[in-house]
């Protein structure tokens, strides 16, 4: 029979406030939509060397292919310096009370935008425990949807990776989405969804990475409308963002 260990979290597993990262997905899918109008998976690895103080770390990093192309779906450490700030610095968003950092292309034809998700929590009444810290905006408009990629960071305690992708899952599955994919590398505490809906009459596909690390959860989120319509620059574009997410340790 098949292991189906991904889609049901482990006996006596917290229910995590997991619905907030539904409705953050849905609702900022919205928003981005309107905001012109409104203002089987194959699976290898590959080898990632980290230096630190003269020390090469050598790690195996997990992928997927996706319709995306090569997704990550290990959580990548990197290692903090003293000079390691929080903020935008060129086309990287560093985040240490958070704990992890985020890159884009290029400030041409990409947009950081770190007050759209705290708007988009407010609105929602999100707890205090979840946080939008960045949202990467596409400048151009593809059939009035703005391709992005945005984090979602959520406090979840000692939650383990499996049952947070296996959480979500369920949760996307009950609010309608259609999870086309869902994978798991628990030595780094890492996982991929890709999920697709029909909202508005525009066929949205995401592409999520996660991460579990020092009690926070994160979700990476690649949105864009169907592959046939977007440019091959701009897919080359959201697979980099989303790979270029890293933990900080």
């Amino acid at each position: 029979m098949p292991d189906n260990s991904e889609d049901k979290p482990a006996s006596g597993a917290a229910k995590l406030p997991v619905k907030w990262i539904v409705l953050g997905v849905v609702a900022i899918a919205f928003m981005l939509i309107f905001r012109s109008q409104l203002g089987g998976l194959l699976e290898r690895t590959s080898d990632l060397k980290i230096t630190t103080e003269g020390v090469v770390l050598k790690a195996e990093v997990k992928t997927v292919e996706t319709p995306l192309g090569k997704t990550e779906v290990s959580a990548v450490p990197v290692v903090k310096t003293p000079q390691t700030i929080t903020g935008v610095r060129g086309t990287t968003y560093v985040d240490m009370e958070r704990g992890f950092q985020i890159s884009w292309p290029n400030d041409r034809d990409w947009t950081a935008d770190q007050n759209v998700g705290k708007q988009l929590l407010r609105q929602m009444g999100a707890p205090a425990t979840v946080d939008i810290p960045i949202a990467i905006l596409s400048n151009t408009l593809v059939d009035n949807f703005r391709p992005n990629v945005n984090v979602v960071v959520e406090k979840v305690g000692q939650t383990s990776i499996q049952d947070y992708v296996a959480l979500n899952k369920q949760n996307l599955v009950a609010q309608g989405w259609e999870v086309l994919s869902a994978s798991v590398d628990p030595e780094t505490r890492g996982g991929v969804i890709v999920l697709i809906s029909n909202m508005s009459g525009t066929k949205l596909y995401q592409f999520q990475r996660y991460a579990v690390n020092n009690g926070n959860a994160y979700v990476v989120t690649a949105s864009q409308i169907p592959q046939s319509n977007l440019n091959q620059g701009l897919k080359q574009d959201l697979a980099d963002i989303i790979n270029s997410f890293r933990i900080i340790q």
